[in-house]
């Protein structure tokens, strides 16, 4: 029952940032965890690096998360405020916060074990239509859009999909 309580909370809470276009976006303390939902997980992936992983709760609905532990929220706060977001709302259990780019970047995004394991480096790119998959994520890169800190984030990801 508690499962099914907190996905209620989560499904919630990404409701209220889609109606306030994701202007305001939400870390929320679960037991000794931060969260990040959808669109605040993004924006917490471009600050901090932290990686967004899709889940697919029981109901069925897929939920973009990123997380961290609890006594790292003054740093991820500071992070925000260093990336020219602003902190509305700052206590033990509960972040609101603006002005850091939230849009949807698949390269981001976790999907599955194999991707975790080429993310580790445990296995290379074997064939060709892997790196065809390589050359699209190059080409669909948003280099425009993106801050110097995420430019570097995504080379690191390139060379961890490739082993090196």
């Amino acid at each position: 029952m508690a499962n099914l309580k907190n996905q209620t909370k989560e499904q919630d809470l990404i409701r209220k940032q889609e109606e306030e276009g994701n202007e305001v976006l939400y870390l929320v303390k679960v037991g000794i965890f931060f969260h990040a939902y959808n669109a605040a997980a993004y924006a917490l992936s471009r600050v901090m690096g932290y990686r967004v992983k899709r889940r697919v709760r029981k109901s069925g609905l897929a939920v973009l998360t990123a997380g961290f532990p609890a006594d790292k929220i003054s740093i991820v706060v500071a992070n925000i405020k260093a990336a020219g977001g602003h902190v509305l709302v700052d206590s033990d259990d509960w972040v609101e916060f603006s002005g850091i780019n939230c849009t949807a970047d698949g390269i981001q995004v976790l999907e599955d074990e194999k991707k975790v394991d080429e993310l580790k480096g445990l296995r290379r790119l074997k064939d060709v239509s892997q790196e065809t998959d390589l050359v699209e994520m190059i080409r669909n890169y948003d280099l425009l859009h993106s801050t110097p800190m995420d430019a570097v984030a995504f080379i690191d990801r390139l060379q961890k999909l490739v082993g090196k």
